[in-house]
């Protein structure tokens, strides 16, 4: 699709048109107001002008009367430039005494200000009509094309503004349809990528940081966190298929060599009891893998409405529990538990995740075991076992991923998967390092700390 036909369809450019013919309208509006106030306010200033030349002559009359004013009109009629101001006097039978011609149109009773068309092609005056003692009248006027040019050239000065705004208007909207087109159709394209299966397709950025990028960078996080959940399903997928392989295939071979033989109750009890138990260990993996699912689908526990979990009473409540499975097991086991630590999230999570720990703990570590809560709050389980080389650590967190050493011992390789799930449910991260010699595992809760 070319850009022109896209461009008429684009929401920018149906904006800028709008934008446009409201500024259109506005200005027409301006321009309206705009010559009738300047109008009236030079109309006024011309009116002040004539008041105070009609007021000297006045004080002419009373001084020298009727002659002396008579004089005063001739002089001014002399020496004003042509056009400037405009005065007359009349007897009391209408005929002018003196003064300038234009003024013959003025009505013979003209008393106070109007405005009169002129004789010449000058335009029309205003005027000024003054009744006297005897009946004379004075007639004090200037021209108006003063006021009328300069309301016109104002009125043209907002017209082409108008004209150019709206212009402006229009290219402003062209350039941003142009752009918003541009970088919408990158969005499209990542956005078909994605679709098409390319889950590690982002949105680009323009590095303007403003809406748009605001909007790219969530999507972006979204797109990441869907990559994740699909990625760890498929991973779920392969492993399932793989650790799980083995458990079913035992389960129908002893199954159908117990079809085969003869019937024998004490060895098909016996069969029974290993089948039962090999489903067992089936479902308690199939569990596990779902409380995981469950745990990194849903979104970090939110900190203020959260419920608040005496985390020092619930580490000392399982660390006296293991204490007793430590020692049977011919195991010590040290607590340090820091009082009052307590914090926003799920009692019954946060159990779990200790209990994983201990129990990983337990099975694949050495003679002494320590469970260790500071003030943050931060959790620590140690143990002098041989720990995990730095390589695999990062490994360990994944389902069903087991070291080569521990694959001759019971489990599903989805104990320390759910702690670091229970661990991101809280806003946390467990941390594997080496205890010299052994393994330690901290887990920082702080960013659940309860006030």
């Amino acid at each position: 699709m070319s850009f022109l036909p896209r461009l008429l369809r684009s929401f920018a450019l149906r904006t800028a048109l709008l934008t446009a013919a409201g500024v259109l309208g506005i200005s027409a509006l301006g321009l309206g107001f705009g010559w009738l106030r300047s109008s009236a306010v030079l109309q006024d200033a011309l009116d002040t002008e004539i008041r105070q030349q009609a007021d000297e002559l006045l004080r002419e009359w009373r001084f020298g009367g009727p002659a002396a004013l008579m004089l005063a009109v001739e002089l001014r009629t002399r020496e004003r430039a042509p056009g400037v101001l405009l005065v007359q006097l009349r007897a009391p039978s209408g005929s002018v005494f003196a003064g300038a011609a234009p003024l013959a149109v003025a009505p013979p009773g003209l008393q106070g200000f109007a405005t009169i068309a002129s004789t010449d092609s000058e335009g029309p005056l205003r005027a000024l009509g003054i009744g006297l003692p005897d009946g004379f009248r004075l007639i004090v006027a200037a021209r108006m094309r003063l006021v009328l040019d300069t309301a016109q050239t104002l009125a043209s000065t907002l017209l082409a503004a108008g004209a150019l705004a709206v212009l402006l208007a229009l290219a402003f909207g062209l350039f941003t349809a142009w752009r918003l087109e541009r970088r919408l159709r990158a969005v499209s394209g990542a956005a078909e990528a994605v679709m098409q299966g390319d889950l590690a397709r982002r949105l680009p950025l323009s590095g303007a940081s403003d809406e748009f990028d605001r909007l790219a960078a969530t999507v972006n996080a979204l797109l990441s966190r869907l990559e994740t959940v699909i990625e760890g399903m498929k991973q779920v997928t392969v492993d399932v298929a793989h650790d799980l392989r083995g458990p079913l295939s035992r389960l129908r071979q002893r199954l159908e060599i117990a079809q085969a033989r003869p019937r024998d109750a004490a060895a098909d009890a016996a069969l029974l009891d290993a089948a039962l138990e090999e489903l067992d260990g089936i479902l308690a993996t199939f569990t596990a893998l779902l409380r995981i699912a469950q745990l990194e689908a849903g979104p970090p526990l939110p900190g203020g409405q959260a419920p608040v979990v005496d985390l020092s009473a619930t580490v000392a409540t399982l660390a006296e529990a293991y204490e007793v499975a430590a020692e049977e097991a011919g195991r010590v086991l040290a607590a340090e538990i820091a009082p009052g630590q307590r914090v926003h999230g799920d009692q019954a999570l946060l159990r779990q995740m200790l209990s994983n720990l201990l129990d990983n703990a337990l099975a694949h570590g050495g003679s002494h075991l320590a469970v260790t809560l500071r003030p943050g709050p931060i959790l620590e389980v140690t143990d002098d076992g041989p720990g995990i080389p730095e390589a695999e650590r990062p490994r360990v967190l994944r389902r069903f991923y087991r070291l080569d050493r521990s694959r001759g011992t019971p489990g599903s390789g989805l104990g320390l998967a759910l702690v670091a799930a229970v661990a991101r449910r809280h806003g946390a991260e467990p941390v594997l390092s080496d205890a010299k010699p052994g393994l330690r595992v901290t887990v920082d809760l702080s960013a659940a700390r309860a006030s």
